[in-house]
């Protein structure tokens, strides 16, 4: 969703609640897609604090559906998110939250252009923030078999999982050749 700052930018001071339906996004995240959607509804609350300087505040609640790392099964996990931002609109920044005259400006915003904000990049460029490199679908979750590529919490396989030692190769490329003899 994306609101638009224009008439909050007209006044200092000005206030406006904006109510967010529904969050229904994808991210990526190390090269694995997942999916990000509110349970309920959520306001977001926007604040004109100083010239071109905006505070925003979201309080949400977010389910992410994403890959088991080891057996690739969906997982959802639920997350808070409160997500507290000072921003320059105008220059497309995030600012120290201290308001004083010496603002110092961080990294480039991706959530706001053209004086428009995009709540779902917001949320996202949050949950980028917490969630963790992998997930499982519990915690001892067995996988899927290197050879057959079955799920080994749902069954078992007979194929062989031994692991030869790469020290080893040597004498096994020797032994091999005495086979084929």
């Amino acid at each position: 969703m994306r609101i638009n700052l224009y008439d909050l930018m007209a006044v200092v001071g000005m206030e406006n609640t904006v109510l967010v339906d529904s969050l229904k996004t994808e991210g990526n995240l190390w090269g694995e897609r997942f999916s990000v959607c509110s349970k309920e509804p959520f306001h977001v609350y926007l604040k004109h604090v100083q010239k071109d300087i905006v505070s925003v505040v979201v309080d949400v609640t977010v389910v992410v559906q994403r890959s088991c790392g080891r057996c690739l099964k969906n997982v959802s996990n639920v997350y808070d998110l409160h997500i507290l931002r000072d921003m320059d609109v105008a220059n497309r920044k995030a600012v120290d939250s201290s308001f004083d005259e010496s603002l110092s400006e961080t990294d480039e915003i991706s959530y706001i252009e053209d004086c428009t904000l995009d709540v779902d990049m917001l949320v996202l460029d949050e949950l980028y923030t917490v969630l963790p490199m992998m997930v499982l679908c519990k915690e001892d979750c067995k996988g899927i078999c290197k050879v057959c590529g079955i799920n080994l919490n749902e069954s078992t396989c007979d194929c062989d999982q031994t692991v030869p030692d790469p020290r080893m190769a040597v004498f096994s490329d020797i032994f091999n050749q005495f086979k084929e003899v």
